[in-house]
């Protein structure tokens, strides 16, 4: 028995290393499916064979309860390809309506071929001559295969679009080899385009939507665009009408010429229309069910804080379908990606979040409304160790589970579902294919995530090799079958592991087809009505912006804060976006890569743990709970921010989302008007250490220490680290004491660094008692422990703050509403936090970038300048005016389309006019 044993498996590796290196004569699918395809597979599968055969064990055993379905592995009764492709197919079958007669034919199509198998592979046993039979039996098996997915009834259609576009070799970041850099013009290879492929499962046929057509209007017009590079279409609900973005190319770094702008094109090719343009990228369309397009662009302004090149900020926005009312939606501070529309109605789409922790812990899904409301991570957003407190040492645990997640899209028919393409951070948007099912409480790490692509491991997860570019840009048809980008094809892939070729790019290596789109019209999901007052929703009747929160005292197990704290207050902090484009350049404080922030205030804790507050609008923000001394007991590692009008809500601080909320109970805090924010020490300004604590330690704090030989007798910036507190951005997930991804509550800033204990202390209470230094200028401190520590408040003028000057943050702070309360226009002024223009007599008209502004009288004859700023009140230019003609230089290209303002200042008078670019 031994003997046989041995020597079928002498004869089986034989066959697999003939078979391996055999070149399969291909007819049968001449014309829609190429021999290389199939050829491909049949080495990879065999290689997998081979690999488990190697090894002795199953080929990703591991993974068993992780992957959707089993048989897309490799099972130990698998003897070669045609063994796999066969239990594919029958588990295809068994999933057919078995009433029809086709699904019967198929049946016993598959039986007969079964038995061959068996015939041939026996066959094999006995006579190595038998081989070539089996190249014909592999293709009749792909065939079968072929067939019985093509009868899959979520195949109602025949045509479907996608864009070849030009994919960078890995290797360089700078030349687009990262997930932001590959969107930018000057990094995109030119060539490509956009197509229908018609009749793609009988007689494909490819068409050129874009075939002589040029640039409308704008930059670049009367370009040819097929002379440029294509980005992310997407298909209106009727399926009439495509919006994409597209970019000339060209290696001129951020010149307007080769900026990414979005357009819209009729299926046909007819009606082409510019609707973007301006100095900015926009990209990644995505058609609402209201009919406005969602789309991501740096128009919010801003710099990523960890990259040695220039990156801009990428976020959310939204437009109505002409390019008018441009508003920004999102005002986070890192990079957004992919929006597309929920069954439920909410936008999906991925964030990088990597406040105050490691840049690449968090770059996953997130939701939010239509109108940018409500943005919440539903899992993966914190990594494990989630926090570095202790001797350690601490595993990072981020290889456990995707290390990004790209192009999320509701998989049909389910509420909870999202199929999503795992790939790398420092990379494309390609790697392997995942599922997350939201129903299913989030661990960090692989609870909701099921991988439908076995064959492709994550990279920079399950393995260091970030470049294998495998799979992308998903389209679900069901909860088993999808469309997506495989290599450089484009497939129809099934839970089983079957996959079976549409397209395949042959005119150019470089490449590749993604975005497959059915041409067909689909149901549109509901529509949520809007929530916020922006842009061309704006009334003198909004209301206020507010915060409320239920119960801080609601958390998860890990926030459970420490016994017997009670918390009094809570601080709101907002995060300041980069404006310089270089990382640590300055360095904002002692961690890397972190991010300069100023407090905006506190606002009472009610007894029951209820908040109801006055919020700032258009600002990142994040809240920390204070206990009685004003001292953080937790804080918030990720932001939010709030719109015009919205009601933000909130049950807890890092509440079980899986778990039903407590029935809340007449909240205190709701039973008033909510709370104004009261300003912190030092009033509304950015953290600066020279400004804030610096007088302090050097009045009160140094003398005493050198009189007394205890405690740091320098207290220069340089030298207080180990006694301050911060945690630390850069690829620092585990570091000790100042990594991880979550605060772990009680362990953070002033009640836990060696600083802030040593004012608790005994010694550090008497000398206040006894006036040595007062309860404000121990509150200085402690604000600046729970602040990070940071040096600086903003990103430019260093020696002025070094000096102890106010230096006001580039982006994001009005100094004259550092708080960002305003909202509704006073007397002859509009707050740039919601533009809109006052009514007075006209009197006289100027021109600006070529529109006309009506201003009154006091502006006549006078030398005065407009501010042009967009509609989320970023400042865009300055325009000087003299005796009612423009006389300074306008530079930095024209407007784009869209809505502006213009806030025209004279004197101590300012007044705001709305003006519309059309063109």
């Amino acid at each position: 028995m031994g003997i046989k044993i041995f020597l079928n498996r002498i004869l089986t590796g034989l066959t697999l290393t003939l078979l391996f290196t055999i070149q399969i004569p291909f007819s049968i699918f001449a014309g829609i499916v190429d021999s290389d395809f199939y050829n491909e597979q049949f080495s990879e599968i065999s290689q997998q064979i081979s690999n488990r055969n190697k090894t002795l064990a199953k080929y990703v055993s591991a993974d068993d309860t992780k992957v959707l379905d089993r048989n897309a592995l490799i099972w130990d009764t698998d003897r070669d390809p045609i063994d796999v492709i066969l239990r594919r197919t029958e588990s295809m079958l068994n999933g057919l309506s078995k009433s029809k007669t086709a699904s019967k034919v198929l049946q016993a199509r598959f039986q007969l071929l079964k038995q061959k198998q068996e015939a041939c592979y026996n066959g094999l046993k006995k006579i190595a001559s038998d081989i070539p039979s089996s190249d014909s039996l592999y293709l009749a098996a792909q065939e079968l295969n072929r067939e019985v997915m093509m009868a899959n009834e979520v195949l109602d259609f025949s045509d479907l679009i996608f864009i070849e576009r030009g994919i960078r070799t890995p290797g360089s970041e700078i030349d687009g080899d990262h997930m932001c850099d590959q969107y930018f013009g000057h990094n995109a290879r030119l060539g490509g385009g956009m197509y229908i492929l018609k009749n793609f499962a009988t007689s494909p046929q490819k068409v050129n939507i874009m075939t002589g057509l040029t640039v409308p209007s704008g930059t670049n017009k009367g370009k040819l665009m097929t002379s440029g590079t294509f980005l992310s279409p997407d298909l209106s609900y009727d399926g009439k009408t495509i919006v994409f973005s597209w970019s000339s190319g060209g290696n001129t770094k951020w010149s307007q010429a080769n900026r990414f702008n979005i357009f819209t094109v009729n299926v046909d090719g007819t009606n082409l229309k510019r609707i973007t343009d301006g100095n900015y990228d926009d990209i990644h369309p995505c058609w609402l069910p209201d009919g406005r397009i969602i789309f991501i662009s740096t128009r919010r302004g801003g710099y990523g804080r960890c990259h040695f090149r220039p990156v801009p900020t990428y976020t959310l926005h939204s437009m109505n379908p002409d390019g008018s009312d441009i508003i920004c939606l999102s005002y986070h501070e890192t990079n957004e990606w992919h929006p597309s529309v929920s069954n439920d109605g909410r936008i999906i789409y991925t964030r990088w979040d990597y406040i105050d922790r490691d840049f690449s812990a968090a770059h996953h899904l997130w939701f939010c409304n239509p109108d940018g409301t409500n943005p919440r991570s539903w899992g993966g957003n914190y990594s494990f160790p989630l926090h570095t407190m202790g001797s350690g040492p601490f595993k990072d645990e981020r290889s456990a589970r995707p290390w990004a997640e790209y192009n999320g899209r509701a998989i049909p028919g389910s509420a909870s579902k999202v199929i999503a393409t795992a790939g790398p951070h420092h990379g494309q948007s390609f790697g392997s294919l995942i599922i997350r099912d939201y129903d299913i409480a989030d661990d960090n790490k692989m609870a909701q995530v099921t991988k439908l692509t076995p064959d492709a491991p994550f990279p920079e997860g399950s393995t260091a090799w970030r470049t294998g570019y495998v799979y992308g840009t998903p389209w679900p048809l069901s909860e088993s079958t999808f469309l997506c980008n495989y290599n450089n094809t484009i497939i129809i892939l099934d839970k089983s592991g079957s996959k079976q070729q549409l397209y395949r790019t042959t005119s150019d290596p470089n490449l590749r087809p993604i975005y497959p789109i059915p041409l067909r019209a689909r149901t549109k999901p509901p529509i949520l009505a809007a929530q916020t007052f922006q842009g061309a929703r704006w009334s003198p009747q909004a209301p206020k912006a507010t915060l409320s929160i239920v119960n801080v005292n609601v958390t998860d197990e890990f926030g459970k804060l420490p016994a017997g704290v009670t918390i009094k207050s809570m601080r709101i902090i907002q995060v300041l976006p980069k404006s310089t484009e270089i990382a640590d350049n300055p360095k904002i404080g002692y961690g890397a890569q972190n991010t300069s922030r100023m407090p905006l205030g506190t606002v009472p804790v009610e007894s029951d743990g209820s908040v109801y507050c006055e919020a700032p609008i258009g600002k990142p923000i994040y809240f920390q709970l204070l206990d009685e001394k004003g001292m953080a007991v937790q804080s918030m590692r990720s932001v939010t921010y709030v719109h015009p009008g919205e009601q933000l809500t909130c049950v807890g601080c890092h509440e079980d989302k899986w778990k039903a909320p407590p029935v809340p109970p007449n909240t205190i805090a709701l039973k008033r008007e909510p709370s104004k924010i009261t300003p912190e020490v030092g009033g509304v300004e950015p953290i600066n250490f020279y400004r804030l604590v610096k007088p302090v330690f050097d009045s009160k704090c140094q003398p005493c220490h050198v009189q007394n030989a205890k405690g740091p007798r320098d207290m220069s910036y340089n030298v207080l680290g180990q006694y301050a507190f911060y945690f630390t951005g850069g690829e620092f997930n585990t570091v000790a004491y100042h990594g991880g991804s979550r605060t772990l509550p009680g362990s953070f800033g002033s009640r836990y660094a060696r600083m802030g204990k040593a004012m608790l202390s005994n010694t550090h209470q008497q000398a206040r008692a006894n006036g040595k230094f007062t309860e404000a200028e121990m509150r200085r401190v402690t604000l600046w422990l729970d602040c990070a520590s940071d040096e600086f408040g903003a990103y430019h003028n260093i020696n002025q703050q070094k000096a102890g000057q106010l230096v006001w943050p580039a982006l994001d702070v009005d100094p004259k509403d550092p708080q960002g309360l305003i909202y509704k226009p006073e007397a002859g002024w509009t707050s740039s936090h919601q533009p809109e223009p006052v009514i007075t007599n006209n009197v006289i008209t100027v021109r600006a970038m070529g529109l006309p502004i009506s201003l009154p009288e006091v502006f006549a004859n006078k030398l005065f300048t407009i501010e042009i700023l967009d509609m989320s009140g970023r400042f865009i230019k300055q325009i000087k005016v003299e005796k009612n003609s423009v006389t300074a230089p306008q530079t930095q290209g024209n407007l784009g389309r869209g809505v502006y303002i213009a806030k025209c200042s004279v004197s101590d008078v300012v007044v705001s006019r709305k003006i519309v670019k059309m063109r």
